[in-house]
C-alpha cells in the first residue's frame, strides 16, 4: 500500500512520541460495524439529530453550519471515512490523525471549501470515536505543515464553534488543529528528536531523515600502498 510521506510522519509522531504501541495507516472501519449500525449506536444518533436539527443563522463571525457537511446518509457518510493514521497508546488512549501535505499551503479548494472539508474530517472522525472507542480518551486531530492565513482565518472559528456545541461534549473526545509553526515545533521536532536514536529504519519519514543527515564525504580507499622498497626491486628487476 502505498505511504504518503506526510502519514509516515505522523505514524513516526505517535510511535514515537505518543509511545502508540499500535498503529495502522490508512485505517478504514470494518464492513460488520456499518452493517450493526440498525442497533442505532450513539453516533448514528448524533448524526440523526444534527441532520434534523433547524440550520443556523449564519454570522458574520462564522458562517458555518456543521448540517454542511452532511451530505449523504450516515451509513454512506462513514463508508467514505479513511483516518491517515490511528494509533492506540499502552493506556488504551486513541489518537486519529488526518494530515494535509501540499507543497503550496493547504489545497482543498477555495476558503469556504478548505474549511469544509477540515471540518467534515474532523465531524466523521468523532462519530467514528465515538461508535468504535466507546468509553476510550480519544484525540482527533487534523494536520498540516502549511496553512495560508485565509484559510485557516475560517477554519478556526468553525472548529471553536464546534467545541464549543453540547452536541459533541463527550468528554472523552477531543479536537486538535495542529498546523504551520505549531506542527513543526509538536510534530516534526518532537518526532526527529524522540526517534534520534532509534536503528529502525522501516519507516519511510525516518528513513528520508537519515538519508538527508548522512556524513556525505569522499569514500578513502582501503587497500594498502606497496611499500617504498617492493616498488624499487620491482623497478631494479632484482
Amino acid at each position: 500500500m502505498e505511504i504518503e510521506i506526510g502519514e509516515s510522519l505522523a505514524l513516526s509522531y505517535l510511535k514515537h512520541v505518543k509511545k502508540c504501541v499500535i498503529y495502522q495507516t490508512n485505517w478504514k472501519l470494518s464492513s460488520w460495524w456499518l452493517q450493526e449500525l440498525g442497533k442505532k449506536s450513539p453516533a448514528e444518533n448524533l448524526y440523526d439529530q444534527l441532520k434534523k436539527s433547524p440550520s443556523k443563522e449564519k454570522t458574520a463571525a462564522t458562517d458555518f453550519d456543521v448540517k454542511d457537511v452532511l451530505t449523504s446518509d450516515f451509513s454512506q457518510f462513514l463508508k467514505q471515512a479513511e483516518i491517515d493514521v490511528l494509533g492506540v497508546d499502552k493506556d488504551g488512549n486513541v489518537y486519529a490523525i488526518d494530515v494535509a501535505f501540499h507543497e503550496g499551503g493547504l489545497g482543498y479548494g477555495k476558503k469556504v471549501d478548505a474549511r469544509d472539508r477540515v471540518m467534515k474530517k474532523f465531524v466523521r472522525s468523532y462519530m467514528i470515536m465515538l461508535g468504535c472507542f466507546p468509553g476510550k480518551k480519544c484525540t482527533v486531530i487534523f494536520a498540516s505543515p502549511k496553512v495560508d492565513a485565509a484559510k485557516q482565518d475560517l477554519i478556526m472559528p468553525a472548529l471553536e464553534e464546534l467545541q464549543a456545541d453540547a452536541r459533541f461534549k463527550d468528554n472523552g473526545i477531543t479536537f486538535e488543529y495542529i498546523a504551520n509553526d505549531k506542527f513543526k515545533a509538536e510534530i516534526l521536532d518532537q518526532t526527529i528528536e524522540a526517534s534520534r536514536n532509534d536503528a529502525d529504519t522501516n519507516e519511510l519519514f525516518l528513513r528520508s531523515y537519515k538519508l538527508l543527515n548522512l556524513p556525505y564525504t569522499e569514500a578513502k580507499s582501503t587497500k594498502k600502498k606497496a611499500s617504498s622498497s617492493a616498488s624499487s626491486s620491482l623497478e631494479t628487476g632484482s
